[in-house]
């Protein structure tokens, strides 16, 4: 598939933008110790086939959960958020759960398997775009760096030597016009995927700046308040945000939920994350 105008404006975007925010050093924690890893343990067995190192488990639980579970773009996030609640109610059925659920699960899964791991928001820059995409980071010990797992498509992306990237090597490849992979494991729903750039356009969309949460933990990642943002220097995340949510009334009405959420986000005093501490 051609890039449109459309898309290619989302890459210029991207390359215009490289300096990040520095006002703030990384400060995510990561809770290993939670007593809901040990329910995840005895009902779904993560470690007997899990392997040993950081990899081994990262990629192992990434397949699982992809070829036991469906992607639902337009999922409602009613269900608690987080991972034995999404797991009872789409692991091994016909409920699909969004992007943003599956990396719920994903995340807390690797955190109860000692991986330190992360949810990641990946989002566009145009205010009036109500989609976005939502990944896992893993750390790698044994590799020393952070890597992307995409649970909606069951993969992850690869330099042309065969290296994992995360998703600031991701966003620098495109910005140095580099060629980056996606995982031969790329599915959807278990169907091929044949478009991939259709998929790395659609990428290229939500790489204009991040968002994660200080708190990775079981039951953390719905909860509002403690958000860390990784965006371009100059760029306004508060009032984008604010922006986005006023576009999603305007067109879907004006919803308890973007009420909450527009209170939440005009409440925000953002904290922006030097982008190299992150990583």
């Amino acid at each position: 598939m051609a890039q449109t105008e459309t898309d290619k404006e989302f890459i210029r975007e991207i390359k215009e933008n490289t300096e990040f925010h520095i006002s703030a050093e990384n400060k995510i924690e990561y809770k290993f110790k939670e007593p809901e890893y040990t329910i995840l343990e005895e009902q779904y067995h993560l470690s007997e086939t899990a392997g040993k190192t950081d990899l081994e488990k990262s990629l192992h639980m990434l397949a699982r959960l992809n070829s036991h579970m469906h992607h639902k773009g337009n999922y409602d996030n009613s269900d608690q958020q987080d991972a034995l609640t999404l797991l009872g109610v789409a692991y091994d059925k016909d409920y699909g759960i969004n992007c943003l659920a599956l990396s719920i699960v994903l995340c807390e899964c690797l955190l109860a398997l000692h991986v330190k791991a992360r949810v990641m928001y990946m989002m566009p820059k145009n205010a009036e775009d109500g989609d976005n995409h939502v990944v896992v980071e893993a750390f790698i010990s044994d590799m020393g760096k952070w890597i992307m797992l995409d649970p909606t498509y069951g993969s992850y992306c690869l330099d042309s030597e065969g290296n994992i990237l995360n998703l600031y090597e991701i966003r620098n490849h495109i910005v140095r016009d580099k060629e980056y992979y996606f995982s031969s494991s790329m599915n959807y729903n278990g169907q091929t995927v044949d478009d991939m750039d259709d998929i790395k356009n659609y990428y290229a969309k939500n790489l204009f700046f991040f968002r994660c949460k200080s708190v990775q933990g079981y039951g953390q990642h719905r909860a509002y308040g403690n958000i860390l943002e990784i965006a371009p220097r100059g760029f306004d995340v508060h009032k984008r945000m604010i922006e986005n949510l006023q576009f999603r009334m305007k067109i879907c009405g004006e919803l308890e939920i973007f009420k909450i959420w527009k209170k939440y986000e005009e409440s925000l005093q953002n904290t922006y994350i030097d982008i190299a501490s992150i990583y």
